[in-house]
């Protein structure tokens, strides 16, 4: 199972390119689909807790996965498949970049691949979204979170952050409370 979890985390190092958000789609798709690993709620609430932590999101997640499939041994297993392929990929651009990076098609390819990332992060975020909607009071805390990162320079994001657990806590609470209401 180490090796299973080494695995999928190095073989997504090297094909999961625009960084943590834009993968969160093949690392779904690799542990709850392909090798069930964890089911799919697991995952976005894996998802939603790497989202709020310090760090990258994808070395979060793998490292969440791992300490749940298998312990601190998963968890370091996972984090070390994660870190390998960057480490590899970054130190052979480093040194291809500094030598080639003036050449027009090297500049075009940068300019290229921007858009396709941008469009793997929204990609990952419909995903999210798909999951994280079980009411309107959710969808409502999305756009006030969003509003507020946007416009409210004066807030940090981990406050941000802090007050959507709290607001998530609030509105679960009300949602159980009625269902309770409903089945009296």
């Amino acid at each position: 199972m180490l090796l299973k979890i080494f695995g999928i985390f190095f073989k997504l190092g090297f094909i999961a390119f625009g960084g943590g958000y834009s993968m969160i789609s093949l690392v779904e798709r690799e542990v709850t689909d392909k090798h069930q690993i964890i089911d799919k709620e697991r995952f976005f609430n894996i998802v939603s807790i790497a989202e709020g932590l310090p760090g990258a999101i994808g070395l979060n997640v793998a490292i969440f996965i791992g300490y749940i499939s298998r312990g601190i041994l998963g968890a370091v297993t996972a984090a070390a498949g994660s870190i390998l392929p960057s480490l590899i990929i970054i130190t052979s651009i480093m040194v291809l970049f500094a030598n080639f990076s003036s050449l027009p098609i090297v500049q075009s390819a940068m300019y290229g691949i921007r858009p396709v990332v941008v469009a793997l992060i929204v990609y990952a975020a419909y995903k999210i979204a798909l999951h994280a909607y079980k009411s309107k009071g959710y969808a409502v805390l999305t756009i006030v979170g969003f509003l507020l990162a946007m416009f409210a320079k004066n807030i940090p994001l981990p406050i941000i952050i802090i007050g959507g657990l709290a607001c998530g806590i609030i509105i679960n609470y009300v949602l159980s409370r009625l269902e309770v209401g409903d089945s009296k």
